[in-house]
């Protein structure tokens, strides 16, 4: 969907006031949303203007220009600053379809994978930017970049949940008392919870399209039949893919892989690149790009090169920030999943 004309017929001369300004800024960066759900997939953040709160898939940036990331030791490693937008390098010579239909190729000669129990195991690292635009600062920003781990029962939705908080960060330190009192910032220390039957059900929306087909044709059909976040295919996959990985016992079947693949390299709206995650991964970044003004919303969806399993992603701010008060180009929201497995119970790891 198109952000508005925030000049249409509104304010004197078609210029906004200043709240109103910071607020659609705020609101274009997280297009509209259906109340979240607990996933194995990207994570949301929260907007807050003067009237409450809405849930976003994207959001404004943080700087991009902090360094990498500083780990903690063992499973709890974790970023105590923000990410920087990711390097993407484009493929000389190839275009994104032939690249992404030779790799569909690929995965759908895989075998497929073992499972080891009823668990589906994810572990994964994410950090998005929640803001407030009614402060009197202008807009406030904070993070919390946080390590999960799920343990999902594929037959009945019980499960468990882990999270390690780490160091909440402020763009601007300045504001960071605005922010707290905000109700910005999500959680800290260690949580360990587990739930009963149904806690992390499937979205119902994707749920009534199983099974999915293999054709590539009949898939897109499929997936036009919901809302993706923002608008962008790239998630529309993403989330079916995960659907699918919680109806077949924590597994993707190769074929389900390949056909995702191939949606993708016929669409003409995405471009393809080779990246370096958080982590020091090799993936390929799927994108898609928006437009308001001067800024870009650049969203990006990583595959594994050798599986075609997702590897996380990556929203970003590039040009102009929308006065939001940060640097750009930054990071929106980012998300790697650092392990995928299956589990004979909710203790032990894949």
């Amino acid at each position: 969907m198109a952000p508005p004309d925030p000049q249409a017929r509104f304010g004197r001369d078609g210029v906004l006031p200043d709240r109103a300004e910071r607020e659609l800024a705020v609101l274009l960066a997280a297009a509209e949303q259906t109340a979240p759900h607990h996933r194995t997939g990207m994570s949301r953040r929260r907007v807050l203007l003067a009237g409450g709160a809405v849930a976003a898939g994207t959001a404004v940036a943080a700087s991009g220009e902090l360094g990498r990331l500083l780990g903690a030791e063992g499973v709890e490693a974790q970023a105590m600053t923000t990410p920087p937008v990711l390097d993407l390098r484009r493929i000389a010579g190839r275009s994104p379809h032939d690249v992404l239909s030779q790799l569909a190729e690929k995965v759908g000669e895989l075998a497929p994978d073992t499972v080891h129990g009823p668990y589906l195991y994810t572990k994964s690292w994410g950090w998005a930017l929640n803001s407030a635009g009614d402060v009197p600062g202008g807009v406030a920003n904070a993070a919390v970049p946080t390590v999960t781990e799920q343990w999902i029962n594929t037959s009945d939705g019980a499960g468990r949940e882990r999270r390690k908080y780490g160091k909440p960060y402020f763009p601007n330190p300045d504001q960071e008392r605005d922010a707290r009192e905000a109700g910005l910032i999500e959680g800290k220390g260690l949580k360990d919870t587990t739930y009963g039957p149904g806690h992390f059900a499937q979205d119902s929306e994707w749920e009534v399209l199983l099974p999915f087909s293999t054709d590539p044709d009949r898939l897109l059909a499929q997936l036009k039949e919901v809302n993706w976040e923002g608008g962008r295919l790239i998630w529309g996959v993403s989330a079916m893919l995960d659907t699918a990985q919680r109806a077949s016992g924590g597994v993707i079947e190769p074929a389900l892989r390949a056909a995702a693949l191939r949606v993708l390299a016929n669409q003409t709206d995405v471009t393809l690149a080779t990246t370096t995650t958080w982590h020091g991964r090799q993936a390929l970044a799927v994108t898609q790009e928006g437009r308001h003004k001067a800024a870009t919303f650049r969203d990006s969806l990583l595959l594994d090169p050798a599986t075609g399993y997702p590897l996380g992603g990556e929203e970003a701010l590039l040009g102009d920030p929308l006065k939001l008060n940060i640097a750009v180009p930054g990071t929106v929201s980012v998300n790697e999943i650092l392990s995928r497995g299956t589990a004979k119970d909710s203790k032990h790891r894949a």
